[in-house]
């Protein structure tokens, strides 16, 4: 069971964006993957977790040892995304207890590029919310993913880990503030009202910034975003007229296609009067055609680009990261415990079947020879006495295997009781 379940992935630190926009994932094609994957009997589980900053693939297979599973997945993902095979040198494996260790650390803010942010929590939760709509999550990791959540609030709330700039967008608008010491009397369009976008908007407010506008496929959301940071949401047909006028954008859609193209710099430009325009690009697949950033009166960024306050932030932060990996440790200990004990299942299971199909063939043969009153009594009894017996046995066998850890006194016991079964019959 330990060695059935791990992750596959690659993240900020594996994978520079141009590797990880081609990996990643929008919801539909979530969906649809791991409904693919899991008509497979090989997989009990699957749930991808795809952000700007790591693409992970958690599984959990039925049969089937984690190596050979992993290429199975391995294939599965590159012939999806029509993946080279050079790209696989970005890409990490875990399993057992690595896995666990590992998304408990992401869930925490341990493993983001922003160290502690809180917008991964958010993340993972819809990561196991789309696989369990989809009835593509199972019973283990569902557990998992549960437990990682825990061990991110406990992370959160007893430890200062999350103090500071709390992600990416809070990242990129101290970089603005940085390059404009009067962002709050600057104009500046949000393009994409999603999570990432709500978050930027929310550190440019705490900024003093007034003058704001926002774009968003979908005009409707862009309205309940504007209202409720007292902006101007605008329609998407007017995205090259906003681009002219303000003079800082920052983008975070789930477009797959470049929003702002050199060909729209060339054509703003002179409305600008070459005015300087400067570039946050927070999407993965990048929004922004990279020519942009060579572009003359153009200072363009991307989600790796927000290194230099990144750096800043962990130096503040790091004092923090060793009480929360003492409460990762103990969690991950805890889960760890109940995923053994899980392996005992099967076992006892078969225990108790086993006495009860004894029982069953024994109190056929002597039930001729009694009434009904004696009947009942020594059904009781000797159910009564089942119970008792295997009782002790499944107490016996969490102690020799030390609750589910001592795998190969597992088999011997599975043997052992599948030749009972078998002379019974």
């Amino acid at each position: 069971m330990k060695r059935m379940i791990g992750v596959i992935g690659l993240n900020y630190k594996s994978a520079p964006v141009q590797v990880r926009e081609t990996v990643s994932f929008t919801e539909e094609e979530i969906e649809e993957f791991v409904k693919n994957l899991k008509k497979s009997e090989s997989f009990a589980g699957i749930i991808v977790l795809s952000t700007c900053n790591r693409v992970e693939i958690y599984y959990h297979f039925k049969n089937i040892q984690s190596a050979e599973g992993c290429e199975i997945l391995y294939n599965r993902l590159f012939e999806f995304k029509k993946l080279d095979s050079s790209v696989r040198k970005h890409f990490y494996h875990y399993s057992g207890i690595e896995t666990v260790k590992h998304i408990f650390t992401v869930a925490s803010g341990i493993d983001s590029m922003v160290l502690g942010e809180d917008q991964i929590v958010g993340q993972i939760k819809s990561a196991y919310t789309i696989s369990e709509r989809t009835h593509c999550a199972g019973p283990v990791l569902t557990r998992l993913f549960n437990s990682a959540l825990n061990a991110g609030k406990r992370v959160r709330t007893e430890t200062h880990i999350n103090e500071g700039y709390a992600s990416v967008s809070s990242a990129a608008v101290s970089l603005a503030t940085r390059q404009y010491s009067d962002i709050d009397s600057r104009s500046i369009l949000l393009i994409g009202a999603g999570q990432t976008g709500r978050l930027s908007m929310m550190s440019l407010v705490e900024k003093g910034c007034k003058n704001l506008f926002v774009i968003n496929r979908t005009y409707t959301k862009a309205e309940e975003l504007a209202a409720e940071f007292h902006a101007t949401a605008v329609p998407l047909n007017k995205m090259k007229e906003y681009v002219a006028k303000c003079d800082i954008i920052m983008l975070a859609t789930t477009s797959t296609t470049p929003l702002i193209t050199t060909k729209m710099i060339d054509e703003v430009m002179p409305l600008r009067n070459n005015r300087p325009v400067t570039i946050f690009d927070l999407s993965v697949p990048r929004n922004v055609s990279q020519e942009v950033g060579d572009m003359e009166h153009v200072t363009l960024y991307d989600v790796d680009n927000t290194a230099v306050v990144i750096h800043e932030t962990l130096e503040k932060r790091k004092a923090e990261i060793i009480k929360a990996q003492e409460i990762i440790a103990t969690l991950v200990s805890e889960f760890m415990d109940w995923l053994d004990l899980l392996s005992l299942s099967p076992t006892i299971r078969r225990i108790k079947e086993n006495f009860r199909q004894i029982h069953a063939s024994e109190f056929k043969n002597y039930r001729k020879c009694m009434n009904e009153s004696e009947i009942r009594m020594v059904d009781y009894y000797s159910s009564h006495m089942v119970d008792k017996f295997s009782g002790l046995i499944i107490k016996n066998l969490k102690e020799l295997t030390d609750n589910g850890k001592n795998t190969e006194h597992i088999q011997l016991l599975d043997s052992l009781f599948e030749l009972i079964a078998a002379n019974e019959k």
